[in-house]
């Protein structure tokens, strides 16, 4: 009797152990060490660009609970830049779309990610259309949105 009053108690504190890591967030805060985005955006590095979208990308990280990502590919007149835009669902909800072909305005924060430049966004600008993605601390707009955000 006793081991098995030992045994229903590693039973239980596995259970409350693995309750405890899911009730986690799933997805980090842009300052949290498993959130590289948010950690390499420098306010410092702020610039405009201007080109054509040659690619939109689409990167998913093999699980459900996260999102899929959304990157563009911006071609300038001196080089080729990835743009990531975050979630896809935060694009979806954003009134333009963006497409390969359209001519676009970036401001936002340049970063090397691998030797290769990448641009967090603050805002896009496509004709008259203005789409906000990081605000100037380097926080996703999207923050506190999504599928797993309180309901209000």
């Amino acid at each position: 009797m006793k081991k098995f009053v030992i045994l229903l108690g590693v039973f239980w504190l596995v259970g409350l152990v693995a309750a405890m890591v899911q009730a986690q967030p799933q997805e980090k805060c842009p300052t949290s060490p498993g959130w590289p985005m948010g950690q390499m955006y420098n306010p410092k590095t702020v610039e405009t660009l201007s080109g054509k979208i040659e690619s939109v990308e689409k990167v998913t990280a093999g699980r459900m609970d996260v999102p899929a990502r959304v990157l563009l590919k911006v071609k300038t007149d001196k080089e080729t830049v990835t743009i990531y835009l975050g979630p896809e669902w935060y694009l979806e909800k954003q009134k333009a779309k963006l497409s390969p072909g359209d001519y676009i305005q970036v401001r936002g924060s340049r970063v090397t990610m691998d030797n290769t430049p990448v641009m967090l966004p603050n805002e896009i600008t496509k004709g008259s259309e203005v789409l906000q993605f990081w605000d100037e601390q380097g926080m996703p707009r999207w923050r506190g949105q999504g599928p797993r955000a309180p309901q209000k």
